[in-house]
């Protein structure tokens, strides 16, 4: 998870520095047809930081999921008094 939110910080740095000249044009006020890239700049950004951030989310939720399966099978085999000690 951790992995996947440090690729989506990298890609985001890397589409603001390809971009920069743009962003530096339109905070200068020349907002023209800057504002119509930093738009759709700022929509792919959002679409893909939404990509990773259900990724992630799923990605949790399955691990949760499986460590309440798994304590729960232990907690159903010391029950049974396996033998183990």
């Amino acid at each position: 998870m951790l992995g996947r939110f440090v690729v989506g910080a990298i890609a985001g740095g890397m589409v603001v520095w390809k971009y920069r000249d743009v962003l530096r044009e339109y905070l200068k006020g020349n907002s023209g047809p800057a504002r119509e890239r930093i738009d759709g700049l700022l929509r792919t950004v959002q679409e893909k930081s939404e990509i990773l951030l259900d990724h992630a989310k799923e990605q949790l939720s399955s691990r949760l999921v499986n460590a309440r399966e798994k304590v729960r099978a232990g907690t159903s085999e010391e029950g049974r008094g396996t033998g183990t000690e």
